[in-house]
């Protein structure tokens, strides 16, 4: 799974986030594109992985 701008928003939208610009673009970076491991092979991310570093990510911007 790649991580859109759409899709982002629309997680911080459910969660009820607002997180930093800076942050969003290196969230896109990281997640938004296909990833080769040392072998030289192009591996995509889970959309379970995607959610899971994001729930981490974005947990100290949650209110209480």
């Amino acid at each position: 799974m790649r991580l859109t701008k759409q899709r982002l928003n629309t997680i911080l939208a459910n969660m009820r986030i607002i997180i930093p610009a800076g942050l969003e673009k290196e969230l896109l970076a990281e997640y938004g594109h296909p990833v080769a491991n040392e072998g030289g092979y192009v591996i995509e991310y889970t959309e379970q992985d995607v959610y899971e570093q994001l729930r981490k990510r974005l947990r100290p911007y949650q209110s209480n």
